[in-house]
């Protein structure tokens, strides 16, 4: 590194004499594995003609680098470009070909008036001004700028488009949107897409007709297509099917309405059909939705049976939508063409009914549970590639006696396996570099990095760099020099010791990878937030557009104070990016409040569908009553349906129809309207109707008289029909329940995977199966034990003493994932269960993975052996099972020492109820492990955003059916 820095000069000057490309590679990937720091050094104090010539190198040389590199290729590019004095339109075209490579930020500093330059010969003009005579091939007189991006845009990323489309509308360049001419679109057509959607939607039709060929691969999202569609679609004329072929993509924004009156769907291989059947696979076409209903019509009144195997592969994306009917009228063949497309559709969620049909179809009935763990261990190959969970990984740690002076290329050869090393073992490491070394590849694991491990690496690393606690004084480099994935979960008190250059990295790398960031804590989402804008931004300062950009998702993290200083125009003109952000609960309620300003939005009573289009997603940012004063012609189906896929038309029926339910959500509607259902209209949706959560005990109840007039009592229910009832269940009564046949497994798992019985209804079900089973609760394995779930509360506790100690410690891994509603006796019996010869002894000597492993069962170890937990016990607990400790006995056992060691996602899942029993010296222990250490913004007299607002659930009224479901954004 210093040799590179020493002699950079001679090396660029060399290269440019040589002109040797190979060597321009290796000297570039030299300086793109260098610390983000050094390399600014390195570059800012070359010569400019040296450090001018050795970019203009890069750009002769077509340098190639791979994906990981990228990020790093355009921070060098930046760096580069600080060395001259003044950025030109010839710069910019010279550079075009590395702009997939720079930040956001860095495409902001180019003014702009560099999009406005001496035009290229792409054709020749038309005799009309506007003209683009595109039926004869040829092209627009173009600016050089605007070329060069339209070349090189396949290469952009949505952020960068989005930038760059928002510069085009700087009035003193191109002018007012209804004004600009045909040419400047045609040359601009890959940013149209990105532009605010308040400015797309002044395009004329005139604009729209001119482009008409364009527009279909252009990637319009739902609302700038719902636009276009609007100038394209001619529904009076007779060519529908046409129309819909030449509109590609574009038709999976059509309306069932608009698709009945251009092609009726009939032909289950029709090439309209098969178009909208790509957009379901795309994710474009909601498979819950109309359009999609429709198609399923389709399906169903041609019948499975004259498909081929491989032509019902093509309606993979619905598959899951099918009824068990229609599956049972498929062949064997077909059934297993259909097994690969249901696998990728189930992916880590609960098996659909679908599944365990097929499954039962076409695999021998035998335990496929068990699995053969000593011949797993004996394929080392394979193993050190399985995602293994947190506690299977330190179990296997430990198995194998890993030595201390074990390499790093030997670490690396471990695989996933390495995720379950000891704090211990990183304590002895004696080298920082090594250190470094071994921190850097763990946070390299495609696996998570557990709690206890992440909160042993800061706190080794803050020992190491001598830091004083509480006062953080100064960092060393090598905290600066860390990758920009482990600064990113940086712990909060460290945050403000970084330099500006590592905070951009971390801004950078979630600009690129925004799942990243919902992997933290909302603490830790709103403090890295609040650190990068005042990087960005001085405090108390307007925000501008270019901050906004730069931040990307953090956005939406940002606290009351810092979202004020937004201006209202410049936060119109990002309505379409923030669409695609998850907000804070801080945030969002902010922002529900400044949509309803007279510059934003204005007054919900006097919106439009073009507001409504325009704030998307965001409306559901406001208030119950402010949705309530949307004018209803502003909410048509279709809009809605496009809103969050599943919202239903204002102009509601009094009797919803299939069609109705799948452009809203089964709890959109009241156990009445449920009630009054056709019973074919039922069928068509009961699997939307057993798998919303949202559905209450009326209609549940509603939901499962309308199954019984279906398929007649429930003694007479076969096991695929319990199977795709699912929640609809909890809508039996008691004496209803008994008579259900619940000897299959299958059935069983169902019912003890549903979460909301009643302690009465617990105790039929269970009390059923022993006795349908003719089982003692002392002979139930691990695979009943597993499958009775949130059921197995409803054995009294002496009942519960007799399970065996061994078959329930197999169980515990699954059923410590459930928030199992037993009573504080009934969780105590349990735990006490996993201490009895056969679980896993005494609790003194259980690892952190154990506790990991029995999840919330842990809630029913006695006070006295939750108070001895040791630190790396004690974070070993799961934050779910931190949640479900009872609120008195969570203060009772846990001293405030011992609630200052919780990791931050622990310290986090404590509720509210447990907090109101703590001492002040409990609660600031549990403010200090929340915030890792650093000053609660209580403390601190500041506000910030606390969490992911379930803004998603506001209540519902007849006078507008809107409800929501799980987190929208």
């Amino acid at each position: 590194m210093e040799l590179l820095a020493c002699f950079s000069p001679v090396l660029w000057d060399l290269l440019q004499r040589e002109k040797s490309v190979w060597a321009l590679q290796i000297l570039v990937q030299a300086y793109l594995h260098m610390p983000p720091e050094n390399l600014q050094q390195l570059v800012l104090s070359a010569e400019r003609e040296a450090a001018q010539g050795f970019l203009t190198l890069m750009l002769q040389g077509k340098l190639q680098v791979p994906p990981s590199e990228e990020q790093a290729l355009g921070r060098l590019t930046a760096l580069l470009l600080q060395r001259y004095p003044r950025l030109t339109s010839q710069l910019f075209i010279d550079l075009s070909p590395l702009i997939p490579f720079l930040a956001v930020s860095d495409l902001m500093r180019f003014p702009p008036s560099l999009l406005v330059n001496d035009s290229v010969q792409q054709g020749y003009r038309g005799s009309g001004e506007n003209s683009l005579e595109e039926d004869k091939g040829l092209r627009p007189i173009t600016p050089r700028s605007l070329a060069a991006i339209r070349d090189y845009s396949p290469g952009m990323r949505p952020e960068q488009k989005e930038a760059l489309a928002k510069r085009l509308l700087a009035p003193e360049l191109f002018g007012e949107v209804p004004a600009w001419p045909q040419e400047l679109l045609w040359a601009v057509l890959p940013l149209l897409p990105h532009l605010p959607l308040e400015s797309f939607l002044q395009l004329s039709p005139h604009q729209i007709q001119a482009l008409e060929d364009s527009w279909p691969a252009a990637g319009l999202g739902p609302g700038h297509a719902r636009h276009v569609l609007r100038s394209l679609v001619n529904q009076s004329v007779q060519d529908g099917e046409e129309q819909v072929r030449r509109l590609g993509p574009l038709a999976c924004f059509l309306s069932p309405e608009e698709l009945q009156s251009l092609v009726p769907l009939s032909d289950p291989m029709g090439p309209v059909e098969r178009g909208l059947l790509e957009c379901a696979a795309n994710g474009t076409l909601s498979p819950e939705g109309r359009v999609a209903y429709e198609l399923l019509g389709v399906l169903r009144s041609s019948g499975g049976a004259v498909l081929s195997p491989r032509e019902l592969q093509v309606w993979a994306p619905l598959f899951p939508q099918l009824g068990l009917r229609f599956l049972q009228e498929l062949s064997e063949p077909q059934l297993r063409a259909m097994l690969p497309a249901l696998r990728e559709a189930v992916g880590f969620g609960p098996i659909p009914t679908q599944a365990v049909l097929l499954l039962g179809r076409l695999l021998p009935r035998h335990d496929l549970l068990q699995l053969d763990s000593l011949a797993l261990l004996a394929n080392r190959r394979h193993y050190r590639e399985l995602p293994w969970s947190e506690q299977q990984a330190q179990f296997l740690w430990k198995k194998m006696q890993v030595p201390t002076n074990l390499t790093l290329r030997n670490l690396q050869a471990l695989g996933t396996l390495a995720g379950g090393m000891s704090c211990e073992f990183l304590q002895q490491i004696n080298s920082m570099v090594d250190f470094l070394e071994v921190v850097h590849m763990i946070y390299q694991l495609p696996t998570r990095v557990r709690g206890s491990l992440r909160a042993c690496i800061w706190a080794e690393l803050q020992r190491r760099m001598a830091m004083p606690e509480p006062e953080w004084t100064t960092l060393g480099p090598e905290l600066n020099g860390l990758d920009s994935k482990l600064l990113l979960d940086l712990p909060i008190q460290l945050m403000d010791r970084l330099s500006n250059e590592s905070i951009m990295l971390v801004v950078e790398l979630v600009q690129r990878a925004p799942e990243q960031l919902l992997a933290l804590t909302p603490l830790h989402q709103a403090a890295l937030a609040e650190r990068a804008l005042q990087n960005l931004a001085p405090k108390e300062t307007p925000l501008s557009g270019e901050v906004l950009e730069t931040l990307g998702p953090l956005v939406g993290f940002l606290g009351i104070e810092s979202t004020r200083q937004i201006p209202l125009q410049i936060l119109l003109s990002h309505l379409s990016q923030l669409q695609g952000f998850c907000l804070g609960e801080t945030f969002a309620t902010e922002l529900g409040w400044l949509l309803l300003q007279e510059s934003v939005l204005g007054k919900p009573e006097l919106w439009s569908q073009d507001e409504v289009e325009q704030a998307g997603r965001l409306v559901f940012t406001l208030s119950t009553e402010a949705i309530s004063l949307i004018p209803r012609e502003a909410l048509g189906p279709e809009t809605l349906e496009r809103l969050l896929e599943k919202q239903q038309s204002w102009e509601q029926k009094p009797v919803p129809n299939c069609a109705d339910v799948r452009g809203t959500f089964p709890a959109a509607w009241s156990a009445t309207q449920i009630a009054e259902m056709e019973l074919s209209d039922f069928e068509d949706c009961l699997t939307l109707f057993a798998g919303d959560p949202g559905l209450g005990p009326e209609e549940l109840r509603a939901a499962m008289g309308k199954a019984k007039q279906l398929w007649g009592p429930p003694r007479r229910f076969r096991p695929e029909q319990i199977l795709q009832l699912g929640r609809l269940l909890i809508g039996l009564g008691d004496r209803e329940l008994q008579e259900l046949i619940l000897v299959d497994w299958g059935v069983l798992s169902t019912l003890g995977q549903i979460d909301g019985w009643s302690s009465t209804q617990l105790r039929v079900v269970v009390s059923s199966f022993l006795r349908q089973s003719g089982r003692h609760v002392s002979h139930l394995d691990f695979i009943h034990l597993t499958a009775l779930g949130y059921t197995l509360c409803g054995l009294r506790p002496e009942e519960l003493q007799h399970i065996s100690s061994w078959e329930f410690s197999q169980a515990a891994l699954f059923l410590g994932t459930l928030h199992l509603q037993c009573s504080e006796e009934q969780l105590e019996v349990l735990a006490h269960l996993l201490v009895l010869p056969g679980g896993f002894g005494p609790i003194s000597n259980w690892g952190p993975e154990i506790f990991t492993e029995i999840g919330t069962i842990a809630a029913g170890i006695p006070d006295l052996a939750l108070s001895a937990l040791l630190q790396g016990q004690i974070q070993g607990l799961t934050p779910l099972a931190i949640s479900v400790i009872p609120p008195p006995k969570f203060a009772v056992v846990f001293s405030p020492t011992q609630l200052s060691s919780l990791t931050s996602a622990q310290a986090v899942a404590v509720t509210p109820e447990q907090m109101a029993f703590l001492s002040p010296e409990q609660r600031r222990a549990v403010a200090w492990a929340q915030h890792e250490g650093k000053e609660s913004p209580e403390q601190q007299g500041r506000s910030t955003a606390w969490g992911l607002q379930d803004w998603s659930r506001p209540s519902w009224s007849l006078v507008l059916t809107i409800s929501f479901l799980g987190h929208l954004l």
